[in-house]
């Protein structure tokens, strides 16, 4: 598959993984609406909501990055290396939150999606010779 090809792929992910963020952050107001968590201190309920947000955040970031250096990287091919160490902070990310919540679909989704970007990026480095 040529580079142009894998790019562009790349950059539907990417998008597919800033729209993930947007859902999960959306989604984290859920049980604050219906009230679901009253079972949690204060505290805790505080620390949920924000991990939960941050969460959806890191996603939008990382999304939003990999957009535009993807939109770079034929140009100035150094630009993979940046794209590989996001592409490796979402593919942990995808992996410990398989790991600390099994039966969360965003977890397996964030892991899928990671898991192609890191193997599309490494194919990337690979026919750009970085």
């Amino acid at each position: 598959m040529n580079t142009k090809k894998l790019i562009s792929i790349g950059k539907s992910l990417a998008v597919a993984i800033l729209i993930l963020g947007i859902i999960h952050d959306i989604a984290t107001f859920t049980p604050v609406i219906q009230g679901g968590l009253t079972c949690l201190a204060s505290s805790d309920f505080k620390a949920v909501v924000y991990i939960s947000l941050i969460c959806g955040t890191s996603l939008i970031l990382c999304g939003l990055l990999l957009i535009l250096l993807f939109k770079k990287v034929e140009q100035f091919s150094f630009l993979v290396l940046h794209i590989l160490v996001i592409g490796t902070f979402l593919a942990i990310n995808g992996i410990l939150a398989v790991v600390s919540v099994i039966e969360n679909p965003f977890g397996w989704i964030a892991l899928l999606l990671s898991l192609i970007m890191v193997g599309i990026i490494i194919k990337i480095k690979a026919d750009l010779k970085v």
